[in-house]
């Protein structure tokens, strides 16, 4: 057990905030391993007013509107980042020059440059740096990466991943700050897309080309353009496995649906949000008129659900998600770690992917994806 304490400044005090919040809340009593004082410090925000709600609702010590007063506060041991994209490198790259860990919202970053900017920070910090690409870390998608590791289910032949969602389907939706490509990088590619990729490259391993087709699907009362609403892609892996990802945020019907479709040879796993606390498992010979894929309810056997639960089917839920990627985050500070995935480097990749997926639908051609290992090296 781990008696050392841990000191919190978060930048940013949205919805997203307050699920960061209820992480830290929850943690110590959670993960033995964990910090037993996780102190909610101070809490930033431009909107003075918000700030302040979020110290009232969560108990943080102090607010302020200067970011600054967070990264480089003597008290603070970790930044957490829940601002839009385009500021993540700025506040990041600050804190890590501070001395501090960061943990960071997705994407990383809103375009290439910044996010290899942070991974380079990182590098050069050696300080934990985690980007909450946090759907990996959930029970049922732990367990269906233990299944493909152990070799069970043979070679990973196909992925179909998508990430469907139907909030801003609607032409008078307001999409904020997402609707300007100069602070979000990309519509629905950048703010869901990344979470599908992340899925894809974290179960099949990274992805080597791209061919995307980027969509405006949505004449909003207020014009977007260039923001897109719909991104298909078809992907090849380094393993030589093929793949089609997709995202939208404007497909009527879909409420949370990140799911995935995985075929190996000899076998197949079916995941999807909407149902998050089970997954489909098949194996067996394809012959028999009986194989077919079973449906398997998380329970204490599969990654981290003993800590939430103790009998299968009694449910987790979206919160306890950050509660296991913040728990991996300061269980590897506390034990002197320099790094907890998903890392920076793992979200400069993702960055990369949509980044070649951009490129690829305005040149309408196969578009090879850098390395991040690579970029990181050269500085």
């Amino acid at each position: 057990m781990c008696g050392s304490s841990v000191r919190i400044g978060i930048v940013g005090s949205g919805y997203i905030a307050g699920a960061h919040s209820a992480a830290y809340r929850t943690v110590s009593g959670t993960y033995p391993d964990a910090p037993r004082d996780v102190q909610l410090v101070a809490a930033a925000d431009v909107d003075s007013d918000r700030a302040a709600g979020l110290v009232t609702s969560w108990g943080w010590g102090r607010s302020t509107t200067d970011w600054r007063e967070i990264t480089r506060a003597d008290d603070i041991d970790v930044v957490d980042i829940c601002v839009p994209n385009a500021f993540h490198a700025e506040v990041a790259c600050d804190a890590l020059a501070h001395g501090k860990h960061v943990i960071c919202e997705k994407p990383i970053a809103h375009n290439r440059e910044s996010a290899l900017e942070m991974a380079v920070a990182a590098e050069a910090a050696q300080r934990v740096a985690q980007v909450c690409f946090y759907y990996r870390v959930w029970p049922a998608v732990s367990w269906a990466k233990q299944l493909l590791d152990s070799g069970e289910l043979g070679a990973i032949r196909n992925f179909r991943g998508w990430m469907f969602q139907d909030y801003a389907a609607s032409p008078s939706h307001d999409l904020g700050w997402r609707a300007r490509l100069a602070e979000s990088g990309a519509g629905a590619l950048g703010d869901l897309g990344s979470h599908v990729i992340d899925m894809a490259r974290y179960l099949c391993g990274d992805i080597s080309a791209v061919s995307a087709n980027l969509k405006e699907l949505i004449n909003r009362d207020k014009p977007t353009p260039g923001v897109d609403d719909l991104v298909t892609m078809l992907v090849d892996f380094e393993s030589g496995a093929g793949g089609v990802l997709e995202a939208s945020w404007g497909l009527r019907g879909h409420k949370c649906d990140l799911g995935f479709d995985l075929v190996c040879d000899r076998g197949a796993l079916r995941f999807s949000w909407e149902r998050f606390n089970e997954l489909g498992v098949m194996s067996g010979d394809v012959h028999d008129p009986n194989n077919g894929y079973r449906s398997v309810l998380i329970g204490g056997t599969q990654p981290d659900v003993s800590q939430f639960i103790s009998v299968p089917g009694q449910g987790m839920g979206y919160r306890d998600t950050f509660t296991i990627g913040v728990s991996r985050a300061l269980t590897a500070i506390a034990t002197g770690q320099t790094t907890a995935a998903p890392s920076f480097a793992d979200g400069l990749q993702v960055a990369l992917v949509v980044d070649a997926a951009k490129r690829s639908a305005a040149n309408r051609e196969w578009t090879t994806v850098e390395r991040a290992t690579d970029l990181i090296s050269a500085g």
